[in-house]
């Protein structure tokens, strides 16, 4: 059981590693690169909006009339950016020839150590306007929007500048990159517990399966999977159990073949041991035919045991087999298996050792099963001995157990064939015909 347990868990594991590394993984991935590039593409879209505005704004700027005085226009101009109507938006500047602030719509005067990249990139530019995102010396974030003039106004006026914060637009982006992650973990949630309902309704089902067909591998074939789903998963459970079925009357038919050749083999056999015994009470001087009837009384025997064999089989195949328990002397039962085998082990010239304790021991078991055990281990032994062979018999015991052990001479049991032993008629390598 505990083994099957370990197997389903383990299938458990595997399914669900597969879809946190298959299918959730990807998932994560998608939702990353999905939310970051959602961000990105909001940021330039506000950065891209607040640039077309400034650009429409600079470049609708009015500049005095070129009919007047250059000193006139000059003083024109400054008029206009000291009265610009939008200061609480943007901050208009009249910019020099080397690039300095000659004059601000705030009245505050600019740090000279301020970037004015946008200046120098307006320079460069055929339409003559250059923007640029920078921040200002006090560490605030802006955007800048650099228009020059034609030629200088008043000998030293050579273009104006537009300067906006960005920190309401960044707020804005970091608002949105929250709520876009917001979006991504509801949905990365919902994927994991689809997934996870997903991966239970394939794993449990699979289980189950494993479990029974374990059972049915252990011979229990009228075991059955109750069908749950109408799908391949429920498709296998009818195949499972169509299986079981066919399995167990397949086993049903062997055992009743065996029951039934068992019966039928008893028959003639009791009657030939019975008149092999008759014929030996009555014709005693001949050596030879003595002898012949006493290999027909003993091979009779063995083919009797035999039939027990197959009936105990089927019996215990179909599950009529019953265990009677009582306490008995184990010594008692293992000394009178030894003695019957006496006979045997003498026409074969195997020597038996056996060392019979002089206390009894009891134990609680079933007489018939017990004494078939010592029996078959015996009977095996001198099987495999050779002429002229040893077969030890030892009991051990302590104060809870007994220890019996039957040691013979022969080819041994292979160290690959030992898991195998108590399989249904396996044979080992080293096994003899017959």
């Amino acid at each position: 059981m505990q083994k099957i347990k370990k197997r389903k868990k383990s299938r458990k594991r595997g399914i669900a590693k597969r879809w946190f590394f298959g299918s959730l993984m990807w998932v994560i991935a998608i939702l990353t690169v999905g939310g970051i590039a959602v961000i990105i593409s909001l940021r330039d879209n506000y950065y891209n909006s607040t640039a077309m505005v400034m650009r429409y704004k600079i470049n609708s700027f009015q500049l005095p009339s070129s009919a007047s005085s250059e000193p006139s226009r000059a003083r024109e101009i400054q008029r206009l950016v000291e009265d610009f109507p939008e200061k609480d938006k943007f901050e208009l500047m009249l910019m020099g020839a080397s690039g300095e602030v000659i004059i601000t719509s705030s009245g505050f005067d600019k740090p000279q150590d301020e970037p004015v990249e946008d200046y120098f990139l307006a320079i460069e530019s055929p339409q003559k306007i250059g923007e640029h995102l920078t921040y200002s010396s006090s560490g605030e974030h802006i955007m800048a929007v650099t228009r020059l003039f034609s030629y200088p106004i008043g000998g030293k006026i050579t273009g104006i500048r537009l300067v906006t914060s960005l920190k309401a637009i960044d707020d804005k982006i970091v608002e949105s990159a929250y709520m876009v992650a917001i979006i991504c973990l509801i949905i990365l949630v919902f994927s994991i517990f689809s997934g996870i309902y997903f991966v239970r309704s394939i794993a449990i089902p699979i289980g189950s399966l494993g479990h029974t067909a374990q059972k049915i591998a252990d011979g229990d074939y009228d075991v059955r999977i109750e069908k749950k789903y109408d799908d391949e998963i429920g498709d296998l459970c009818d195949i499972i159990n169509d299986m079981a079925f066919k399995l167990s009357a397949t086993e049903r038919t062997k055992n009743e073949f065996i029951s039934s050749v068992s019966h039928e083999l008893r028959t003639p056999l009791t009657s030939i041991k019975g008149w092999g015994e008759t014929i030996v009470s009555s014709y005693k001087n001949d050596d030879t035919f003595d002898k012949g009837m006493k290999i027909i009384i003993d091979e009779t025997d063995r083919l009797s045991y035999l039939v027990e064999d197959l009936l105990d089989f089927s019996h215990m195949q179909s599950g009529g087999m019953t265990i009677e328990k009582k306490v008995i002397d184990i010594v008692a039962e293992l000394s009178d298996a030894v003695l019957s085998i006496e006979n045997r082990a003498e026409r074969k010239k195997v020597e038996i050792e056996y060392c019979e304790p002089e206390e009894m021991i009891p134990v609680f078991a079933d007489t018939n099963r017990l004494r078939q055990v010592f029996a078959n281990i015996l009977d095996n032994a001198i099987k495999y001995s050779k002429c002229g062979g040893k077969i030890t018999v030892t009991v051990e015991t302590d104060k809870n157990t007994v220890a019996i052990r039957v040691a013979d001479q022969g080819l041994g049991i292979p160290k690959e064939d030992l898991p195998k032993i108590k399989e249904k008629f396996f044979k080992g390598s080293n096994s003899l015909k017959g």
